[in-house]
């Protein structure tokens, strides 16, 4: 063999071997592995069995548990159901369709009120739902506000099924849910139910929906015409109803003396009966059997026929009766009665304080312990009652809205906003109407620095719109949106709301409103009328003085007008608008420092309010520092550079410096920006004055009167002007148009007699 045949040769003798080798290897090494994973699947087998032999004792126990306690079968089946929707509104895939969410919460529900056996009356004395029923029950109604359902019209339940939802709704405090559950029942799925009318009459006593409770007693009463709780009730609620009541129960040999004076009491108020004859039928009543309630209504009674201290002296002879001070109707008609007595302002509160403490007066009295403790000096200490009241019913929407406005009040326009932006629901028309509030201040705010955001009042409009769908009847809902309109410059729709809002309350700022209203359409006799009307019932609100001074500067009495805004600024030196005003007047009384003075207070405290910048302009051009007044209108037109008024202040003061030229420019600018700008014309016209252009200057000033019939220089103008050009027919008309416009003008007075002599002579 050839030494490469035996190289090969003992080549392929190594390599089988080698292979053989590696093959008994991976034998052993198989045998091996085999023999562990036979132990293991033999121990994972015991362990599975044993893992069984657990699960199978653990399903034991748990039949076992719900079969000896049957209300956990139904909390697991309502847990399960919720979790699963719950998980399905969470996943990103997507959420179930309307019709699996009703199956699924229907499935939910149904095992949670299975473990709350009761009729679902809570007005009765039964036992309450536990606390694994109440935690379902708060996810449930989370859920419910997820997917938009307000009620149980469409949940498939039944009639018992509905109330002990209703039932547990209240406990919950979704008042607005257990009344849906309760009208469901007593309008369509079991009419006449006497649990679902009990328990709709507690729920609008609760919420003092005086005629929604004497509905449903009605309806009670239409089924047990017997009742005498019942009657006495009705009598309350339906003052007409109380004789016919109180008839029944001498029938049914129940009246008492009570009953008696409490129908006379009626009569008394009703009839507006002022004789003795009432309140001796009550006075007869307490010698026969003195009573809290007897007191309340002989202090009423007083109170009607404007006798306050017997009134008060009344109450507090009932509190002191055997429990009467525990009486919080009591301490709440109390403070009534003391909080317009100046020097009794610490008892007033001290009855407030008592009547909140014993859940009497409502949200009313709550309003009123806030008003007192400001009144008194606390103002910290009125804001923390309100925020603790919020605090313990987040839901209370009035109270929210009232510290909203507390906080607008107060400059804090953010905290304002966040109160309401907290809310959780926002069924009534309280919030919608202060966020309007809101927006009407964030317009007024940027109207004082020379911005008209009109996409602002259209929010605000639409706010004050839903208000109105959600309660049609809301009289401050109307007059806020009547402002709107009159703002957005919409005349007759203002007036139509606001003649609304007079139908739905008596309140003097509807006639503060219309007031402004007829001075916007140049009606001051009318407005100056609705102003004194509303001065009358209302002392406090700085509307009154402010459109008092409007009204006073309107009919050219300067110095009442600036009283009238010397005291609004007494009371609030903020108030922009007034003080606006109150530099106008002190340049028309040419008390050009006092009006420096006020600008400069202006600017220090709203350095970006352009208003202050452009009366400051017109100030100085009064006061003849030119350079410095174009500065200042120059710093408007930066900001606004299509400002008519600036543009006309900037001509002014252009012409004043002897720059005619230049002042054509801004002068025409403004007017096609708004060719219906009298003063505008009225400064072009002087331009072409003192350019010598008189006829383009007598069109101009003729274009002035014509836009403002009242403009009193235009008018004086354009007569001067024929009455130089000895042109004595025009002249004789234009001045008595300027005595039309102002019948003391001694100028016109004289030169129209000046007219009819020259025409006399020429005759």
């Amino acid at each position: 063999m050839t030494p490469l045949e035996i190289g090969l040769t003992l080549f392929g003798t190594l390599l089988g071997g080698g292979i053989i080798f590696w093959m008994i290897q991976v034998d052993g090494h198989f045998r091996r592995y085999s023999r562990d994973a036979a132990a293991e699947r033999a121990g994972q087998a015991t362990q599975m069995m044993l893992l069984i032999d657990e699960v199978g004792r653990l399903s034991d126990d748990c039949a076992a548990l719900i079969h000896t306690q049957p209300k956990l079968k139904g909390l697991i089946s309502a847990h399960t159901s919720i979790s699963s929707l719950e998980s399905s509104l969470d996943s990103e895939i997507g959420s179930p369709s309307i019709r699996e969410a009703a199956e699924q919460l229907l499935v939910a529900i149904r095992g949670m009120l299975a473990t709350h056996p009761t009729d679902g009356d809570f007005t009765q004395a039964e036992e309450k739902p536990d606390s694994g029923v109440m935690a379902l029950a708060n996810r449930l109604f989370s859920l419910f506000a997820e997917l938009d359902i307000h009620g149980p019209k469409n949940l498939g339940l039944t009639a018992l099924e509905a109330r002990r939802l209703g039932e547990i709704a209240h406990e919950l405090g979704e008042d607005a849910w257990a009344r849906a559950c309760y009208k469901e029942v007593a309008s369509n799925l079991a009419p006449g139910n006497l649990a679902s009318m009990r328990c709709l009459a507690t729920l609008a006593k609760d919420s003092a929906d005086i005629e929604e409770e004497a509905h449903w007693v009605g309806e009670q009463l239409s089924q047990l015409p017997d009742d005498v709780d019942l009657l006495r009730r009705l009598s309350v609620l339906r003052p007409e109803t109380a004789e016919r009541n109180v008839q029944r129960l001498e029938a049914l040999g129940k009246a008492t003396p009570a009953d008696h004076s409490f129908v006379s009491g009626l009569k008394e108020r009703l009839q507006g009966d002022s004789s003795d004859h009432s309140l001796a039928a009550v006075e007869a009543a307490i010698e026969q059997n003195p009573t809290i309630d007897q007191y309340l209504l002989k202090s009423r009674i007083h109170r009607r026929r404007d006798e306050p201290l017997l009134a008060i002296d009344a109450v507090e002879l009932g509190l002191e009766l055997p429990g009467g001070r525990q009486n919080g109707e009591a301490w709440a008609l109390l403070a009534h009665l003391l909080c317009s007595e100046p020097k009794r302002l610490a008892e007033a509160l001290k009855a407030a304080v008592h009547a909140c403490a014993l859940d009497a007066g409502g949200t009313d009295m709550m309003l009123l312990k806030a008003e007192l403790l400001e009144r008194s000096g606390r103002p910290d200490d009125s804001f923390e009652w309100l925020e603790s009241v919020l605090e313990k019913d987040s839901s209370n929407s009035i109270i929210r809205s009232e510290i909203s406005q507390m906080h607008t009040f107060h400059g804090r326009r953010t905290e304002a906003w966040a109160v309401i932006e907290d809310a959780p629901n926002w069924g009534g028309p309280e919030l919608h109407i202060q966020k309007g509030r809101l927006l009407l201040a964030d317009y007024d705010a940027n109207r004082d620095a020379g911005h008209s955001d009109t996409d602002i009042l259209a929010v605000a409009e639409a706010t004050f719109r839903e208000a109105l769908e959600s309660d049609r009847e809301c009289g401050l809902a109307w007059l806020c949106l009547g402002r709107c309109q009159r703002l957005a410059g919409d005349i007759d729709e203002a007036t139509i709301s606001i003649n609304r809002a007079r139908r739905l309350m008596d309140d003097p700022m509807i006639a503060a409103e219309e007031s402004l209203i007829a001075i916007d359409e140049g009606r001051i006799d009318d407005a100056a009328r609705l102003i004194d009307e509303a001065d009358i019932t209302e002392s406090k609100s700085l509307v009154i003085p402010y459109v008092k001074g409007l009204v006073a500067a309107k009919r050219g009495s300067l110095s009442e007008a600036l009283d009238r805004f010397n005291e609004v600024l007494m009371v609030n030196p903020h108030h922009v608008r007034a003080r606006l005003n109150r530099i106008t007047l002190h340049l028309l009384a040419e008390d050009v420092q006092t009006a420096l003075d006020d600008c400069d207070w202006l600017l220090m405290t709203y350095p970006n309010l352009l208003l202050a910048k452009l009366r400051r302009g017109e100030a100085l051009i009064q006061h003849g520092i030119f350079d410095e007044a174009e500065r200042e209108i120059r710093t408007v037109l930066q900001e606004q550079p299509e400002n008519e008024v600036a543009l006309t202040r900037l001509g002014a003061c252009l012409l004043a410096q002897g720059r005619a030229d230049e002042a054509f420019q801004p002068l025409n600018n403004a007017l096609n920006l708004n060719p219906d700008y009298p003063e505008g014309y009225y400064q072009r016209a002087m331009l072409y004055l003192e350019m010598g252009e008189a006829d383009s200057a007598l069109a101009d000033f003729k274009t002035t009167a014509k836009i403002a019939p009242r403009h009193i220089d235009a008018l004086l103008r354009v007569a001067a002007i024929y009455h130089e050009r000895e042109d004595f027919q025009e002249a004789e008309v234009a001045w008595r148009k300027v005595l039309d416009a102002d019948p003391d003008n001694k100028l016109g007075r004289a030169r129209l007699d000046e007219v009819r002599i020259s025409l006399a002579k020429t005759a």
